[in-house]
C-alpha cells in the first residue's frame, strides 16, 4: 500500500513549540517519567519569542521572599496584589482562576528557570519589588539549559506541526513536515501540548517572524475553542533607519527626555492623569498606543505612518549621558553600542543632531487564542495548551509578563498532561486521517493559476493592517473582513512555483496561510462585533469602555457551515465584575476609584 507518510514516530506525549512553554512542559512531563518528543520549528530553546524579549519578568514580592528567598523583596506586593493588578489590567476580561494559577505556580518554576539561567551563565539585573531584566538570547538560554539537562527529552527540529490527529474525540498525535527535507511525519502520541505562539497579523511586527497562528487553527480545526481574538498587544517599534525597522530600540530609549511629536512637528500632547501612570509599568505601551495611533488615525502620521520622538528637548550632556548609560548597562547582553546585533550609530547620531525618529506601533503579543482551564486543558481529551497560543490569563490587556506566563502554564500543562498519559492507554488514529491531511499538504504541488504563496501572505497583512490598526472604526474593519474572507476561499488554490519540497518556504507559506487567514477572519469579526473600546481594542466610532454591554468574551468553534460565534462572560472568582461605562481606554486606568497601582524600580548597577 502506497503512503504520503515519509516516517511515522511513536512517543506519550508530544509537545509543540520550542520556547519557554514548550521547554517548561517538556521538562515537567519528563521529570514525572513521561516519554516526551519536542518538536519545534527552529532549534529548540532558540526558537519563539522569548529570544526577542528585550525587557523583564516578574513575580510578587511577597513570593520572593518565602519561597525565592530574595531578601530584597518587596512583600508589600503580594499575591494579592499581583492579581488585583492582573484583574483590573485585563479590564476584567482575564479568567480568574487563570490568574491565580499564573500568580501560584509563577514562583515555583522561576525557581528552577532562574537556576538553569545562573548554570547556563544568564545575566539578570534585579528590578523591585520582585524581578529581573535581561535581554535577547540570556532569557533562551536557561531554556536551553533545561534540555542539555534532560536527556531523556527527544528532540525534533526544524519541523513544522500541520494539523492534529483524532481517535474518536481524543487527540492522538499530529502530522508536520520536515523544513529542510519537506518529508512529512506522523507523530503517534497519548496526549499534545501546543505551546506554539500567538499570531502576529500586522506588517509591523518586534517578534519572531513565524507568528502565523498555527496552535490556535490547528486546535479550532480539532475542535477546540478560540476566544480573544480582537486584542493584540503593540508599543512604539523602529520605523527608520529601515534596516532597523522592527527593532524595539526606541521603546528603550523612552528614558530620555523627548516629545511626542505629529508630521507638522506639533507635540502629541498626553493627558496628565495619563503622564501620572508609572513610567516603569509596562502600561506606558498602551498611553503611546492610544496617543501616537488616535493621532495618526486623524492624518497626522509621518511619511512611514508612524509619529515622532523629538529629543530636542533634552541638552547634549543629557542625552550622551544617557546613550552612553544604556550601552553600558545592555553591553551585558549585546556588544557595545549594538542592539541585537545591530550598531545604534546612525540613531545616536539622529538623537545628537535633534533629528526627529519616526516610530511605529508594531505588534508584540496576542492576547487571543485557545480556550483553557487552570490545568491547561483545552475541552478535547488528550490536547493541552500554554502560553501564547492560550487565552484567558491576560484578557484584554497584558501588562503582566508573557515570560512568566510561558513558565508557568508550560509547567502546569506538562504535569497535567503527563499525569494523563500515566494513566491513557496509547491509541491510533486510522492511517486514512493521517493520509488526507498528507494530500491536503501536498495538493498546493499541483495547482495552477492561484495566487503566488508569498502575494497571499502580504494580502492578509494588507487587510489586517487595515482593519486591525491600533484605532479601528467598523467602515475599515468591515472592508478587512471582507477582504480575508475573499482570501479565504481561494487559500486552498494558492500555487507553488518552485515543485520541490525540500526546503521550499514557498510551501511552508501555503500551509501557514490557512491558519493566519483563519486567525484572521476570526479577529476581525469580533472587533466588528465589540462596538466598545476595551484594552488593547480602540475604535475611534465607540471609544467608551462600555462594561454594561461588553464584558465578555467572544467565542469561536467550528461548525460544518464555518466558525459560529458566541459570548461568554469571564469567570469570576474573587473580583466582581464593574458596571457602568468609562470614557476611554485611559481613562478606565486612571480612574482613582479603580484604585490600581503597579511600580518597578530597576536597579542596573546589580
Amino acid at each position: 500500500m502506497s503512503t504520503r507518510i515519509d516516517r511515522t514516530i511513536d512517543t506519550e506525549l508530544l509537545v509543540i513549540g520550542g520556547s519557554g512553554a514548550g521547554v517548561t512542559a517538556a521538562y515537567y512531563a519528563s521529570q514525572a517519567g513521561t516519554e516526551v518528543l519536542l518538536v519545534s520549528k527552529g532549534k529548540a530553546g532558540f526558537s519563539g519569542n522569548a529570544i526577542m524579549a528585550g525587557g523583564g519578568c516578574g513575580i510578587d514580592g511577597e513570593s520572593g521572599r518565602e519561597i525565592l528567598g530574595i531578601e530584597s523583596a518587596d512583600p508589600r506586593f503580594d499575591r494579592n496584589k499581583l492579581f488585583d493588578c492582573l484583574v483590573k489590567e485585563s479590564y476584567y476580561l482575564a479568567e480568574q482562576d487563570i490568574v491565580q494559577q499564573y500568580v501560584d505556580d509563577s514562583p515555583v518554576v522561576l525557581k528552577d528557570y532562574l537556576q538553569w539561567a545562573e548554570r547556563a551563565g544568564s545575566h539578570f539585573v534585579a528590578i523591585q519589588p520582585c524581578g529581573w531584566q535581561a535581554s535577547g538570547t540570556d532569557f533562551a538560554k536557561p531554556l536551553v539549559q533545561a534540555l542539555k539537562e534532560t536527556p531523556a527529552i527527544h528532540t525534533l527540529e526544524d519541523t513544522m506541526i500541520v494539523d492534529l490527529l483524532k481517535k474518536e474525540n481524543r487527540i492522538v498525535g499530529a502530522v508536520g513536515i520536515h523544513i529542510y527535507s519537506g518529508k512529512i511525519i506522523r507523530i503517534n502520541a497519548k496526549a499534545v501540548v501546543i505551546a506554539s505562539g500567538g499570531y502576529q497579523l500586522q506588517s509591523l511586527q518586534n517578534t519572531v517572524s513565524d507568528m502565523t497562528g498555527d496552535g490556535p487553527a490547528m486546535a479550532y480545526r480539532a475542535g477546540a475553542t478560540l476566544s480573544d481574538m480582537e486584542f493584540m498587544l503593540a508599543f512604539p517599534t523602529a520605523l527608520v533607519p529601515e534596516d532597523m525597522r522592527g527593532s524595539i530600540y526606541p521603546y528603550l530609549f523612552r528614558r530620555i527626555p523627548h516629545r511626542l511629536t505629529d508630521v507638522n512637528g506639533d507635540e502629541i500632547v498626553i493627558d496628565d492623569d495619563a503622564k501620572g501612570l508609572s513610567a516603569e509599568s509596562k502600561l506606558n505601551k498602551l498611553v503611546n498606543c492610544f496617543y501616537m495611533g488616535n493621532a495618526v488615525a486623524k492624518g497626522l502620521g509621518g511619511p512611514h505612518g508612524g509619529a515622532f520622538w523629538d529629543y530636542s528637548i533634552a541638552t547634549d550632556e543629557e542625552k550622551r549621558t544617557a546613550l552612553d548609560q544604556f550601552y553600558k548597562r545592555f553591553s551585558k547582553w549585546h556588544k557595545y553600542g549594538y542592539y541585537k546585533g545591530e550598531s545604534l550609530q546612525r540613531v545616536d547620531d539622529m538623537i545628537m543632531n535633534n533629528e526627529p525618529i519616526e516610530v511605529g506601533l508594531g505588534v508584540e503579543y496576542s492576547m487571543g487564542g485557545i480556550v483553557i482551564n487552570p490545568d491547561m486543558e483545552t475541552g478535547i481529551e488528550g490536547l493541552y495548551a500554554a502560553g501564547e497560543t492560550t487565552t484567558g490569563n491576560f484578557g484584554a490587556c497584558r501588562i503582566g509578563d508573557g515570560l512568566i506566563e510561558m513558565l508557568c502554564q508550560g509547567m502546569k500543562a506538562g504535569q497535567k498532561a503527563a499525569a494523563y498519559c500515566a494513566g491513557a492507554e496509547a491509541e491510533r488514529a486510522d492511517d486514512s486521517q493521517a493520509e488526507k491531511i498528507a494530500e491536503e499538504l501536498l495538493h498546493f504541488f499541483d495547482n495552477e493559476g492561484g495566487m503566488n504563496a508569498v502575494a497571499f501572505a502580504e494580502s492578509i497583512t494588507q487587510a489586517c493592517d487595515q482593519g486591525l490598526k491600533v484605532i479601528r472604526n467598523g467602515a475599515d474593519i468591515q472592508e478587512a473582513l471582507d477582504r480575508i474572507l475573499a482570501l479565504r476561499e481561494g487559500a486552498e488554490s494558492i500555487t507553488l512555483k518552485e515543485k520541490s519540497r525540500a526546503y521550499n518556504l514557498e510551501w511552508l507559506a501555503a500551509v501557514s496561510a490557512r491558519n493566519t487567514v483563519l486567525c484572521g477572519e476570526l479577529a476581525l469579526r469580533a472587533a466588528l462585533e465589540r462596538k466598545e473600546s476595551r484594552g488593547c481594542h480602540i475604535r475611534s466610532d465607540y471609544p467608551t469602555v462600555d462594561h454594561d454591554h461588553y464584558l465578555f468574551h467572544y467565542d469561536f468553534k467550528k461548525t460544518e457551515d464555518g466558525a459560529a460565534m458566541s459570548t461568554r462572560a469571564p469567570k469570576v472568582t474573587r473580583m466582581p465584575l464593574p458596571t457602568g461605562t468609562k470614557e476611554n481606554v485611559i481613562k478606565y486606568f486612571t480612574d482613582k476609584a479603580l484604585n490600581y497601582d503597579r511600580a518597578f524600580k530597576i536597579n542596573f548597577n546589580e
